[in-house]
């Protein structure tokens, strides 16, 4: 019973993550709720820290919303903080990330939404938000916040 319980506070705290680094840190200890305590705070998958007020996004002809991010030109990482943009609830939205220097994997925070891409073509990810609040879309190869998406 014990091991049981062991794996999946393990399979919950990989899912949980996503903000990590690749190295693993062997000092991450949990608590009786799971929570994961370590002298690294960057395991913990909190939000991008931003005081910048949200850019509104475009709304296309049908309603629908399209970003697109350059990663390393316009991406959040690269303009210091500033790539911030905001949607309505309920908009269907289509984030394209396109990378010319690598092979990418990209994730939408609290969504649980991905995409890979090959170097120099487009990730896609498309979905309607649902969710009010601010979601990271990050790249999983170099761990860095490409686009803070704000819902509401």
């Amino acid at each position: 019973m014990h091991k049981h319980i062991v794996i999946s506070s393990l399979f919950a705290i990989t899912l949980a993550s996503c903000g990590s680094s690749s190295s693993s840190n062997s000092d991450a200890e949990l608590t009786s709720d799971t929570t994961i305590t370590t002298e690294d705070e960057s395991v913990m998958d909190a939000p991008a820290s931003t005081v910048v007020a949200p850019t509104d996004a475009v709304v296309n002809a049908d309603g629908s919303v399209s970003i697109e991010v350059n990663v390393g030109v316009d991406d959040y990482d690269t303009l210091a903080g500033e790539r911030v943009v905001k949607v309505a609830l309920g908009s269907a939205v289509t984030i394209t990330l396109t990378d010319t220097t690598e092979d990418q994997d990209y994730h939408l925070h609290i969504y649980d939404i991905g995409a890979e891409a090959k170097k120099g073509e487009p990730g896609v990810i498309s979905l309607v938000v649902d969710q009010a609040g601010q979601f990271d879309v990050e790249s999983h190869t170099t761990g860095k916040t490409l686009l803070v998406l704000v819902v509401g």
